[in-house]
């Protein structure tokens, strides 16, 4: 990393490029380097951008200055090479000056700090006082109660209602507005989806607001048509207590299988962190035997392959002689002690491919050096153990000006021979979004014969933005009648559900009782919700 202070700003000016942070925290470790990636993803933001000037330290110093931050040189120098935290109010600074969309970057640094820091959660709002009015505010709960509110609104809402400790609204207020939050939580992508889920992580946090939110996600995931768990059931991480520690065990539990495996993420998130007593440990022993006996694919396991590597040792030497194959045994133990899928000497060489062409693809008016963490990002995002680093590790490069680049990556590693490569490689496309190529995401999805990764393919299919072709909803519709596996069944519904298409309407008048109730569910939950004030990004990279 660069010095700080009047001898690094010198050595620019002299046309030395400006070193972007490295999180050297140890891949094995619970915790990240939240300082260093969210100032990783400012400074990606400021020095990539469309606009050279704003690349430039002196010109950024003097718009920050008129947006009202009052800061020199030495300070943005230790922002943007982590060594100090940055607040919210400045990265949304950041937001408006580099024209990205409300709440776009806010959401990701607060998501960062929530799931990795070792303090508490900060409280301090990215808004100004100035920005709450009563009128505002009751606008806002207004339109979030019809269904007009996007994600930046939700936002704003949910920081206005964290302003204050009591909040009073009728009971039934609550409900409409958390049951209406969750509700879209369920069925929104990318920024529109990590946005609502700050605001709703906000309102958990909120002493009115907790109890309603719990009911709602409570109802939302236990009902016997839902179709989508895991985006909606993942807030339960945010709470240590009990109650959301039964609920996660009750759905570890189900007969559905959807449920059990969202479950499982949320468990090994929870007893990762001591949510959990010790007294659950039986059951969570006993779901991941389970699991692992079988001889599924890894990837259709691995959110009990994630509860297995944080079980405690005891737990885990309890059950690991019940595995029938070797092979299981043997990746668990590994993984217990790399905290990787892979062992990273047989993925090392492709990561860095991705990387130096993410990077060599992506504009920049500077000279390129190599990024290591794009490179430690692509790493966590594809391959670690944790669902929740893969998840945030994504969400990350999503917000980067790399993510086009590495969403062209991805969907070429898509082909890759080794199922579990190819897999991820999918998953990590519904995290980075599409880069507007949804039309080669959709072709490449529907031209996919394996069917273990068929399944990923075709969310990715229900996620694409700008809808799909008249010939791929009737083929779709056709398909998923006489599908037998009930994975692929599944998603291919979301496919047809997120994109909204009218072949649902014979679907949920099918002879069959479980396609007709899933895409009766659909017609009345879907379609997907991408944001207004997110637009398609434009193909910028360089072929």
């Amino acid at each position: 990393m660069t010095s700080t202070g009047e001898s690094s700003g010198a050595a620019r000016r002299r046309g030395r490029p400006q070193k972007l942070p490295v999180d050297k925290t140890p891949i094995t470790e619970l915790g990240v380097g939240v300082d260093q990636r969210v100032a990783w993803l400012l400074s990606t933001n400021r020095l990539l951008a469309p606009d050279p000037e704003l690349a430039r330290r002196e010109a950024f110093l003097k718009v920050l200055k008129e947006q009202g931050v009052q800061v020199d040189n030495t300070r943005v120098s230790r922002w943007e090479s982590g060594l100090q935290a940055v607040p919210g109010r400045v990265v949304a600074t950041y937001e408006r000056v580099l024209g990205r969309p409300e709440g776009s970057l806010v959401s990701i640094a607060a998501g960062l700090r929530r799931s990795f820091g070792t303090g508490a959660a900060p409280r301090e709002p990215s808004l100004s006082e100035a920005d709450l009015t009563t009128g505002s505010f009751e606008g806002m709960l207004d339109a979030a109660e019809r269904g007009d509110a996007g994600g930046a609104m939700w936002l704003r809402l949910a920081e206005d209602l964290h302003r204050f400790d009591h909040v009073f609204l009728r009971k039934e207020e609550w409900t409409r507005l958390c049951g209406r939050l969750v509700d879209e939580l369920g069925v929104a992508v990318g920024p529109a989806y990590v946005r609502r889920y700050e605001a709703a992580a906000t309102m958990l946090r909120h002493r009115a607001a907790q109890r309603p939110m719990l009911r709602a996600v409570g109802s939302f995931v236990v009902h016997p048509d839902t179709q989508v768990v895991a985006p909606v059931l993942n807030l339960l991480t945010e709470l240590p207590d009990a109650p959301a520690g039964e609920l996660v065990l009750r759905l570890l539990a189900s007969d559905d299988g959807n449920q059990r495996r969202a479950a499982a993420s949320v468990a090994a998130y929870k007893i990762a962190r001591g949510h959990l007593q010790p007294d659950a440990l039986p059951q969570l022993e006993s779901a991941v035997l389970g699991a692992l006996r079988r001889q599924d694919p890894l990837d259709g396991r691995l959110d009990f392959f994630d509860l297995a590597v944080h079980l405690p040792e005891p737990s885990w030497e309890q059950i690991s002689g019940g595995l029938r194959t070797r092979r299981a045994f043997g990746m668990v133990t590994q993984a217990r002690v790399t905290s990787e899928l892979v062992p990273h000497a047989q993925t090392v060489a492709i990561v860095a491919e991705l990387a130096a062409t993410a990077q060599a693809q992506t504009p920049t008016q500077h000279s390129r050096e190599p990024d290591p963490m794009l490179r430690r990002l692509l790493r966590e995002a594809l391959l670690h153990v944790h669902k929740a680093r893969r998840h945030h590790a994504a969400l990350v490069i999503a917000a980067s000006p790399y993510a086009p680049a590495v969403a062209e990556q991805c969907l070429r590693l898509t082909g890759h021979p080794n199922d579990l490569l190819a897999a991820r490689a999918w998953t990590v496309l519904m995290r980075v979004g599409h880069g507007g190529r949804e039309d080669k995401v959709i072709r490449r999805a529907r031209t996919e014969e394996r069917p273990t990764i068929r399944t990923r393919a075709l969310l990715n299919v229900g996620m694409a933005r700008g809808g799909l072709a008249n010939e791929d909803a009737v083929a779709l519709a056709d398909a998923v009648v006489t599908q037998q596996r009930p994975a692929e069944r599944q998603a291919t519904l979301f496919a047809l559900g997120m994109q909204g298409a009218t072949e649902l309407k014979a679907l949920a008048e099918h002879e069959n009782a479980d396609l007709r109730r899933a895409a009766a569910w659909w017609r009345e939950r879907g379609p997907a919700i991408h944001d207004a004030d997110v637009t398609d990004v434009p193909d910028v990279v360089r072929s």
